[in-house]
């Protein structure tokens, strides 16, 4: 089931992304950027779940975070997102030097920009996806622990979340189809 969660959180994911790239028109514009954004925001997606000892990601990982962090723990917080993020952003710049993201309106940096916006990307979208889980998500932990559960809730690996995997799997298809058929047959600007 944990194979299945992991799939749902990335399909999701990327199905979001996907949609703003095309909704805002971007998704031409540096193709390549873009499908590595895709890519790592799927990788991204799955990562949060690093603390659960049973997880695709964790089962990959060469070190046990279940050992010493607790299920939608620290991981599962709005800290663990910024601190991911910092961290993954100076073990990147060390590897090669990452560009300043321009925050121009819908422009992607570059691929090695693109892979690091696309794994905070994807792991901030796994703790919203959460959010929804009848569980719930600690969004401010360690500062405030209490969970919040939202007026509308789906119960992990129930129907409800396997019928949005579903519709998200669609969506990528027909998203995916109509890139390629505008990269195909583009169409003339105004």
């Amino acid at each position: 089931m944990n194979s299945l969660l992991a799939q749902s959180h990335r399909i999701f994911s990327i199905a979001l992304v996907e949609f703003g790239l095309i909704a805002t028109d971007s998704f031409l514009t540096h193709p390549a950027s873009n499908i590595a954004l895709l890519l790592a925001t799927g990788i991204g997606a799955s990562l949060p779940d690093i603390d659960q000892h049973n997880s695709k990601v964790s089962r990959k990982s060469p070190i046990n975070f279940s050992m010493f962090l607790r299920h939608r723990g620290i991981t599962h917080s709005l800290l663990g997102w910024i601190i991911f993020a910092v961290i993954l952003y100076f073990l990147m710049n060390l590897l090669i030097p990452l560009k300043p993201i321009q925050l121009r309106p819908f422009v992607l940096p570059n691929i090695w920009g693109s892979l690091w916006l696309g794994l905070v990307i994807g792991y901030f979208l796994h703790l919203v996806e959460d959010s929804f889980s009848k569980q719930g998500v600690q969004w401010l932990a360690p500062f405030y622990k209490k969970k919040g559960r939202p007026l509308l809730y789906y119960k992990v690996g129930g129907p409800f979340e396997k019928f949005l995997a579903m519709i998200a799997y669609i969506a990528v298809i027909i998203m995916t189809i109509y890139w390629v058929w505008l990269m195909i047959y583009p169409m003339p600007r105004a």
